[in-house]
């Protein structure tokens, strides 16, 4: 399969070109004439001798050449004999745009698409789709594209972003968005052959690609995936992914829409912030991201400390708000930067991060671009937000104010952000507008050109500021990028480990338990409790009860001999009666641990991206009050305190209302070893759950109380 063949054809057929408009047909055709002059471009249709002044050919195999690639905008039951056809012939690459496949979820619709695999197998060709609106490669100036965008003028447009959407509508907001730099757009469908795993590997090494933005609705191959997250991150270029489906109802439409099915929103998180991914929530944010990384392309922030300029206390106390609920960092100035400040703004202004610039009447040049320089210079700020200017269409009052000033706001305050990005020194400027409006796309494109994006206003903007923030924080040293997913799902039958053995195993791996034993029968209890110190824990060692509380098959704080061979007896006879079939392999006997800290620990294997690490509160705590951190296995120490870190009972960790603090890097270490245990058995792995976890003063270490491991094998 040559997917170079269906990226960069030197000769194209639109099959089913028309002349209807609004159809996929027409759009098809109509795009397919903007292509290079290099491209060869050919419609077919079987009864028009001619569509849109252009000859048509009433089959494949009556075109003067065999065409590279095609684009099949006919009925679904075309698509066999045309793809029979094409593979015949030599084509390379097929789009087919029809839908009714297996995003039906029938039998029929799956069964058809196994017939479109098994031709393009046949015959080596690169598929896309079905249920696809195909793609645009404005490197080579190649349209293959079945919905709209005809208004994208490849002529014009700079080559930047690569496009991925598993929505042919979210594909063409892309498209439409004419103020980021396109390189490439794919719309995916519903990927029988062509995933979009092998496009992003195909586009990250593009050199004309400097950054990848993702609309999905799952992940099919979640390895590949996690590789092409990890090389981006090494040949720096940003990814931006908004991933639907992520609550019940979504997971349903994204699987009736492509077949996909979506990992949990969490799962989609941790893998996002282990390899620095900016992760959005609407279209709004993924192309106000994509603006602002795009506009930044070669002159990205150091890193995500800002500064922010505003013209009235108002809107100072606002965006310091908005600051905080997205956390966007904006640190304290440095104080020989607000003595500059002071000696550049009027005498009743109060320099300080945000910054309220009060009025300016006056000289409004010099004001706004030594401000902006002060505040430049400062060590501790990497980029500024300047909210003072909307950027806005011009209106009537718009108007009415240039003839007063002599020029627009938009150019009053334009003309000094865009002087000061092109003096040396400069760090990154953005705009975030206070009110919503259409923007002025004159200006935009000016401020653009100097790398000064306008983004969404007020939450959208903030919101997408607080993410960008986090990948600019982003330490490469903080994060173990090693891939633990496996090679294919996992299958077979489900082993469920009892609790002896679940520790006995896990203890190999280096995680720390109470001394425990196995007791067969009650004659056994006095040779083996000689070696035990009391208090002791006894617990039923079964492998058919796994609700052991219920069972009655637990005793706590047992501190003798004689209590212990009354509890032997009495959680036998209680299992026995509530569950007469149960095996019995006899009773655990564990140290009771000392009080502490309890959290647990565990790992659940996510269908497409394998194990992912959990922390979070112990008991059932984690369960009601939803507070836990997660990430691909393996992690390093500085990952798993970042995780700890993140939790909102880090406060009982970190000392609360007089108790010392608690042993984080103890936690930290079982979580490491946890996470090496996953990753080497990521094939067979299906959960771990170690609870409670309990943590004791700093310096006295943690131990796991409780464990379960299930495979699947």
């Amino acid at each position: 399969m040559d997917i170079k063949r269906l990226l960069k054809p030197k000769a194209i057929a639109i099959v089913g070109a028309n002349e209807k408009n609004g159809s996929f047909g027409n759009y098809s055709a109509l795009n397919a004439l903007q292509n290079s002059d290099d491209v060869h471009v050919y419609f077919v249709n079987a009864k028009k001798d001619f569509v849109l002044g252009r000859k048509a050919y009433k089959s494949l195999s009556d075109l003067p050449e065999v065409p590279d690639s095609i684009m099949l905008v006919t009925p679904k039951a075309s698509i066999p004999g045309l793809m029979e056809e094409a593979g015949q012939l030599g084509v390379g690459g097929v789009i087919i745009v029809a839908a009714g496949y297996s995003e039906e979820g029938t039998e029929e619709g799956r069964a058809d698409e196994e017939v479109i695999v098994d031709i393009a197998k046949k015959y080596d060709m690169a598929v896309m789709g079905p249920n696809c609106t195909g793609y645009v490669n404005n490197v080579d100036k190649v349209k293959m594209w079945g919905m709209g965008g005809t208004e994208f003028n490849m002529a014009e447009r700079g080559t930047g972003i690569a496009f991925f959407a598993q929505s042919g509508t979210m594909a063409i907001h892309a498209l439409s968005c004419n103020y980021v730099d396109i390189s490439y757009v794919f719309s995916m469908g519903n990927s029988v052959m062509l995933s979009i795993e092998d496009l992003m590997e195909y586009a990250v090494e593009d050199p004309e690609v400097n950054m990848l933005c993702l609309y999905l609705e799952g992940v099919r191959h979640g390895r590949r995936f996690m590789n092409v997250l990890k090389r981006a991150r090494e040949l720096g270029k940003p990814v931006i992914i908004h991933a639907s489906g992520m609550s019940k109802k979504g997971a349903i439409a994204a699987a009736s829409h492509t077949g996909n099915l979506a990992s949990s929103r969490n799962v989609y998180k941790a893998v996002c912030e282990k390899y620095g991914v900016v992760l959005v929530e609407s279209i709004d944010e993924f192309l106000c991201a994509a603006n602002v990384l795009s506009a930044w392309h070669g002159h990205m922030p150091k890193g995500g400390r800002i500064a922010a300029v505003n013209g009235s206390g108002g809107e100072n106390a606002v965006c310091a708000d908005l600051g905080e609920l997205y956390d966007v960092p904006m640190p304290d100035l440095q104080p020989e930067t607000i003595a500059k400040l002071k000696a550049v703004l009027p005498e009743f202004a109060s320099p300080r991060n945000p910054l309220d610039m009060t009025a300016i009447t006056s000289d409004t040049d010099k004001v706004c671009i030594d401000t902006l320089t002060v505040l430049g210079q400062d060590p501790n700020i990497d980029a500024i937000a300047f909210t003072i200017a909307q950027f806005n269409e011009p209106n009537e009052k718009d108007r009415q104010q240039a003839e007063v000033f002599g020029e627009s706001l938009n150019e009053r305050y334009a003309r000094p952000c865009i002087k000061y990005e092109q003096t040396e020194g400069a760090v990154p400027v953005m705009v975030i507008p206070q009110v919503e409006d259409r923007r002025d796309f004159e200006w935009r494109m000016k401020l653009k050109a100097s790398g000064i994006p306008i983004l969404a206003t007020s939450h959208i903007g903030y919101k997408v500021l607080g993410n960008i923030c986090r990948f600019l924080n982003y330490k490469e040293d903080e994060h173990l990028l090693v891939n633990a997913a496996p090679e294919a799902p996992l299958t077979g039958e489900v082993i469920s480990y009892t609790e002896a053995e679940s520790k006995a195993i896990l203890a190999k791996a280096g995680v720390p338990f109470p001394k425990q034993c196995i007791v067969g029968g009650k004659a056994e209890l006095p040779s083996v409790l000689a070696g035990f110190t009391f208090p002791i824990v006894m617990k039923i060692s079964s492998p058919d009860i796994a609700h052991k509380t219920e069972a009655g098959g637990v005793k706590l704080g047992i501190g003798s001999l004689t209590e212990a061979q009354t509890a032997f007896d009495e959680i036998l006879a209680s299992c026995r009666s509530y569950k007469p079939d149960a095996h019995l392999d006899g009773v655990l006997v564990q140290e009771m641990a000392a009080a502490g800290t309890e959290m647990i620990v565990g790992v659940s294997s996510d269908r497409q991206f394998g194990p992912m690490l959990l922390v979070g509160m112990g008991g059932v705590f984690v369960e009601v009050f939803k507070d836990m951190a997660m990430a691909p296995c393996p992690v390093c120490k500085a990952e798993a305190l970042n995780m700890i870190n993140s939790l909102k009972a880090v406060k009982l960790l970190d000392g609360y209302r007089g108790s010392k603090p608690c042993d984080k890097e103890a936690l930290a270490e079982i979580m490491v070893r946890v996470s090496e245990y996953a990753a080497a058995n990521r094939s067979t792995l299906k959960e771990l759950d170690m609870n409670p976890v309990i943590v004791y003063e700093q310096g006295k270490g943690a131990i796991a109380v409780d464990a379960l491991l299930v495979e699947q094998k």
